[in-house]
């Protein structure tokens, strides 16, 4: 299974991202006029800095990479959870994005890490950064 989702699935994973309702902070500026349409721009901010590669040239750490792939993904798998429960996701809609996340899981392995080349390699190389996330990184070294 890819690492990299399909664009529908992508956008699965970020809806169960953004399907937390964030609260329009009242800032100095005073109340927000609709705080539901600030909490769907503020979550679509959010999404598209996910996908952002903010360090590319981080030297490869197997062990700091496969740990925050790793909890890159269970936090995305918990946050969707969270929804589901919430009522904020259908629960069809979580189980499509999360089974290649699920799948995924198992194959994040400093073995995997230290034997991988190629678009995984640099995939890897993007997860040993901390500023970096799990999606931005798949997004930009997809691999099989």
């Amino acid at each position: 299974m890819p690492l990299i989702l399909s664009v529908p699935r992508l956008s699965l994973v970020l809806a169960m991202l953004a399907a937390v309702p964030l609260a329009a902070a009242a800032a100095d500026d005073g109340p927000v006029a609709d705080p539901r349409a600030q909490a769907i721009a503020d979550a679509g901010e959010v999404a598209q800095a996910l996908l952002e590669v903010r360090q590319h040239n981080a030297a490869l750490d197997c062990p700091k990479a496969v740990e925050n792939a790793r909890y890159g993904v269970e936090t995305m798998l918990e946050v969707g959870e969270k929804n589901v429960r919430g009522g904020y996701m259908d629960a069809a809609q979580f189980n499509a994005a999360a089974t290649p996340l699920r799948a995924l899981l198992p194959n994040l392995t400093q073995a995997d890490c230290e034997a991988a080349e190629g678009n995984k390699r640099a995939f890897y190389q993007c997860m040993s950064s901390d500023y970096n996330h799990v999606l931005a990184c798949g997004k930009a070294y997809p691999f099989p």
